[in-house]
């Protein structure tokens, strides 16, 4: 049987139109779809900061609260002590951050900061304690620092104001884990003690 020219293009573009109608079918019934794992999360670390001055008798002279900043080299430091990957820190190995600062300084928290600005007398060994809470919503640690009267206003200085406090894993120059200023500033005697207490928490947001 002969086919002439015409029936032999209607041919062929009938192929054509049935081929591309399957490609069109085909594609439209694909679809990227995203799995939903029913358990995502955000972790993240929480810390809070309260400072407060008793006079010589043991009444509240002052008391201040606010949210602390976990600097970058504390992030890197908690990376380092995990999981060993060798981040930059102010000194290497990082320690246990149990150690307190404060200081005279007001210049504001930022993240890039690796040391107070100003800081008065020493780092002092806080009082550790763990922070437990219920169905996992948030677990981490309470760090306790004391100055006893005359260790931040003595002879010399027989009042100071303390604009700062941070958090440390040792004595003097060495890794900081968080910062905050305190304001308004905390005046001291020769007779004030103060207490800083650092809350960090890791939670699920």
């Amino acid at each position: 049987m002969k086919i002439s020219q015409r029936n032999m293009a209607m041919i062929l573009l009938g192929v054509i139109a049935m081929s591309t109608s399957g490609v069109y079918s085909l594609t439209q019934n694909v679809q990227t779809t995203q799995t939903n794992s029913g358990a995502q999360e955000s972790p993240v670390i929480l810390g809070h900061i309260t400072a407060v001055v008793k006079d010589q008798y043991g009444d509240i002279k002052a008391y201040r609260q606010t949210d602390n900043m976990v600097v970058s080299n504390g992030l890197n430091a908690t990376t380092n002590l995990l999981f060993g990957s060798g981040l930059q820190t102010t000194t290497a190995p990082p320690g246990i951050f149990k150690y307190v600062g404060v200081g005279t300084g007001t210049t504001v928290a930022a993240y890039t900061q690796t040391d107070l600005a100003t800081q008065r007398g020493s780092h002092v060994l806080g009082t550790v304690t763990a922070i437990n809470a219920n169905l996992g919503t948030g677990m981490g640690a309470k760090i306790v620092g004391n100055w006893a009267a005359g260790k931040l206003a003595n002879a010399s200085s027989t009042t100071t104001t303390i604009n700062e406090a941070g958090l440390f894993d040792g004595f003097n120059s060495t890794n900081m884990y968080a910062r905050q200023i305190i304001v308004p500033g905390i005046s001291l005697g020769t007779a004030d003690t103060l207490a800083v207490t650092w809350q960090i928490t890791f939670a699920h947001s």
